[in-house]
């Protein structure tokens, strides 16, 4: 049901990916992130084309903890912002955090061995998790190519899933 990688950088940080839809009290859940309650992050899964972005994302947040050189202020906030095009920070969570009335919820946990944290917050949202796959159900097209300016010119030459990837890796590159 759920997708477990291991990171890029030295801890061999364990990165979990989990959907959950029929989310309840994500309005409830909203608070706890803005109060540092919630140790992950909490995704709309509208706003991706594939889990692989999420773990581009979830990489380069690692190595930015590690190197000292975040942008924001946690690793969870960090992946969120690696996802955006954008190097405005509350564009990025805006546009791919979780929102007051979103009933589908990808998560991102960050754990070691023990799994503690991905217990903790299967206690802290109402909802059911379902399979990683459904993802593809949620993903919304035009919403996507219309934030990262993907032109029918690029989808001749690549997919929609690589010309994402393209700009969030070079967003530091690139002006738009």
């Amino acid at each position: 049901m759920s997708l477990i990688v291991k990171l890029e950088d030295e801890e061999q940080t364990r990165c979990h990916i989990l959907l959950y839809n029929n989310v309840k009290n994500a309005a409830d859940v909203r608070q706890l992130i803005m109060k540092g309650q919630v140790e992950a992050s909490l995704i709309k899964p509208e706003m991706l084309v594939d889990p692989f972005q999420v773990l581009v994302a979830a990489n380069k947040a690692v190595r930015s903890l590690a190197a000292k050189k975040m942008v924001t202020r946690s690793v969870f906030a960090e992946i969120i912002f690696n996802l955006s095009p954008s190097k405005n920070i509350t564009d990025s969570l805006k546009n791919f955090g979780l929102g007051d009335s979103d009933t589908e919820i990808l998560a991102v946990v960050l754990d070691q061995e023990s799994g503690e944290k991905l217990q903790k917050l299967n206690g802290q949202i109402k909802g059911q998790q379902t399979a990683l796959t459904e993802m593809l159900n949620l993903t919304n097209s035009a919403k996507i190519k219309q934030l990262y300016k993907v032109t029918d010119a690029d989808l001749d030459v690549s997919n929609l899933l690589d010309a994402v990837i393209s700009r969030m890796a070079c967003k530091e590159f690139l002006i738009m």
